[in-house]
């Protein structure tokens, strides 16, 4: 996989073709995902960047990682306006300061929805990324 490829990488692809589930099941991108999620909440997603440079670099997999793991408290940022957790997934993914009130805007879209409530840990945190990377950050 080129570097290209591994820059348009999507959240639910970092878990799936990257870390320690990609090398236990490079064809089953469910099993990947699981174990990954389940091993370490999958931090060896982007530990591989260094052993796996062409398919698992650049800011989305740290991004990602750290959306999924921190969530509970960035989703209590994003309630309050500010808070250390929204200004680490800014930086993290390279955004202005300013952005957070934008993505800000965008997360309470999300809770407002009623599918909500019923979405996965994994869910929010993909719908959570994918706001971040339309915020047009420059990290990810």
């Amino acid at each position: 996989m080129g570097a290209g490829q591994a820059n348009a990488r999507e959240f639910a692809d970092i878990y799936t073709e990257c870390g320690l589930g990609a090398m236990i099941a490079p064809n089953n991108s469910a099993v990947a995902a699981v174990t990954n999620v389940t091993w370490d909440l999958g931090t060896t997603a982007i530990s591989s960047n260094a052993s796996s440079a062409d398919s698992c670099k650049g800011g989305k997999p740290k991004t990602a990682a750290f959306i999924f793991q921190q969530y509970a408290q960035i989703e209590q940022d994003l309630a309050q306006g500010e808070g250390k957790h929204l200004t680490a997934l800014m930086t993290i993914a390279g955004c202005e300061p300013q952005a957070a009130q934008t993505l800000r805007a965008k997360f309470a879209g999300s809770v407002a929805s009623p599918a909500y409530a019923t979405q996965t840990r994994y869910e929010r945190a993909e719908t959570l990324f994918n706001q971040v990377q339309q915020s047009s950050c420059q990290g990810i």
